[in-house]
C-alpha cells in the first residue's frame, strides 16, 4: 500500500501548528508565570479557610475572595512595610551615632581585634590608614563607590520587583478563588493525559510536598523570629519585640533576619557594648541564619516520603536555580521524580518475579 505525501504532510503540519501555538502561548505567559505559580500555591494552601469564609458569606464567592485577598494583602504587605520603616529608623540612628563618634575623633578598634588569627593585624592596619587619610587607600575606596551604588540600585530593583510580583500574584489568586474547582479539574485532566493512572498519586505527592514547604516556611519564620527576639532582648536592643516580628517576616528572604540583626549589632558596638555586639552578630549568623536549613526540611519530611537529604538538596538546589520560587519547585519536582522512579522500580521487580 502506497502512502501519499499528503497523508504525512497533514498530520505533521497539524503537529507543527499545535507546537507553534503552545510555544507562542508560553512566550506570552512567560512574564506572568511566576505570579501564576505563586498564586496557585497560595490558593491551594488557604483553600479550606477560604471555603469556610464562603459559607460565612452565604455562598458569595466574590465577596469571600475579595475579603480573603484584602486580609492577605494586610497580612503580607503591612508587616513588610513596618519592617522597612523600622530598618530605616535603626539605620538613621546608627548613622547619627557613627557621625558623632567621628566628630570626636577617629575611634580606635577594640584591642581584641588585633588578636584575630591571620586577619587581626591587617584589619587594625587598614583602620589606622583609613583614619590617617592614606591617599592610595582612599582612592581604592572611591573606586568601590560605583559598584556599591550599582549594587544598591539592583537591590532596590529586586525589592520593587518583589512587590510587583506580590501584587500580580494576589490578583491572579483572586480569580483562582473564584474558579478554583475548574482549574483543579483542568490540571487533573492534563495530568491524566500525561501520566495515565499514576496521575492521581503524583498530584497527591506534589500537593503534600507543597503543603510541607508552606508549613516549613511558616515554622522557619516563627523559629527565626523567636530566636532573633531572644537575642535582641538579652543583649539590650530597644524595641526587641518589634525587631523580632520584623525578623520573622523577613525570614522569607535568604539572610533576611540579618538585615535587622547586623545593624543592631553595629548599634550595640557604637554604644560601647562590644561583647553583646559580637554575641548578637555571631548569633544572627550561626544560629538564626542556619535554622532555615534545619527546620524547613523537617517540616517537608512530615508531609512527604522524600528522604531528608533529597529534601535538603531540593530546597537548596531549587533556591540556587530558581530563586525563592525554587524553594517550592525544587522539593516538589524531586518528590515527583522520586515517586516515578519508585513506581518504575517496583514494576520492574514485579515483572522479574513473574
Amino acid at each position: 500500500m502506497r502512502i501519499r505525501s499528503s497523508d504525512l504532510i497533514e498530520p505533521l503540519a497539524a503537529i507543527m501548528a499545535v507546537g507553534a501555538l503552545i510555544w507562542l502561548g508560553l512566550m506570552i505567559m512567560a512574564p506572568f508565570l511566576a505570579s501564576v505559580i505563586w498564586a496557585a500555591i497560595l490558593v491551594y494552601t488557604t483553600w479550606k479557610p477560604y471555603q469556610y469564609l464562603v459559607r460565612l458569606c452565604r455562598g458569595s464567592r466574590f465577596t469571600a475572595a475579595l475579603l480573603f485577598i484584602t486580609a492577605l494583602l494586610t497580612f503580607l504587605v503591612l508587616p513588610l512595610l513596618l519592617a522597612g520603616f523600622e530598618f530605616a529608623s535603626q539605620a538613621g540612628s546608627l548613622i547619627k551615632t557613627v557621625s558623632l563618634q567621628f566628630q570626636l575623633g577617629w575611634p580606635d578598634l577594640p584591642a581584641w581585634v588585633s588578636t584575630f588569627p591571620y586577619l587581626g593585624e591587617w584589619i587594625n592596619g587598614f583602620w589606622i590608614k583609613l583614619g590617617q587619610g592614606d591617599p592610595a587607600l582612599l582612592e581604592r575606596i572611591r573606586g568601590l563607590s560605583g559598584p556599591v551604588a550599582s549594587g544598591l540600585l539592583r537591590f532596590g530593583g529586586i525589592v520593587g520587583g518583589g512587590f510587583l510580583l506580590l501584587a500580580l500574584s494576589l490578583i491572579v489568586a483572586f480569580f483562582f478563588y473564584l474558579h478554583g474547582e475548574r482549574a483543579a479539574a483542568w490540571l487533573k485532566g492534563m495530568m491524566w493525559r500525561i501520566a495515565g493512572e499514576k496521575a492521581e498519586s503524583l498530584l497527591q505527592v506534589a500537593a503534600g510536598t507543597i503543603r510541607g514547604v508552606v508549613y516549613g516556611f511558616l515554622g522557619t519564620a516563627l523559629v527565626q523570629g523567636v530566636l532573633a527576639w531572644f537575642s535582641f532582648f538579652i543583649s539590650g536592643v530597644p524595641n526587641s519585640l518589634t525587631l523580632g516580628f520584623a525578623s520573622c517576616f523577613l525570614s522569607i528572604l535568604p539572610g533576611g533576619p540579618g538585615l535587622i540583626g547586623l545593624p543592631a549589632a553595629a548599634w550595640l558596638y557604637y554604644q560601647g557594648h562590644t561583647g553583646w555586639a559580637v554575641f548578637l552578630a555571631l548569633w544572627m549568623i550561626f544560629v538564626v541564619g542556619t535554622a532555615d536549613n534545619v527546620v524547613k526540611p523537617l517540616f517537608i519530611g512530615k508531609e512527604s516520603d522524600l528522604p531528608f537529604i533529597l529534601i535538603l538538596f531540593g530546597v537548596l538546589g531549587g533556591a540556587l536555580s530558581f530563586g525563592l520560587l525554587g524553594v517550592f519547585l525544587g522539593p516538589t519536582l524531586l518528590a515527583v521524580c522520586y515517586a516515578l522512579l519508585g513506581s518504575w522500580v517496583k514494576g520492574s521487580a514485579k515483572a522479574g518475579q513473574c
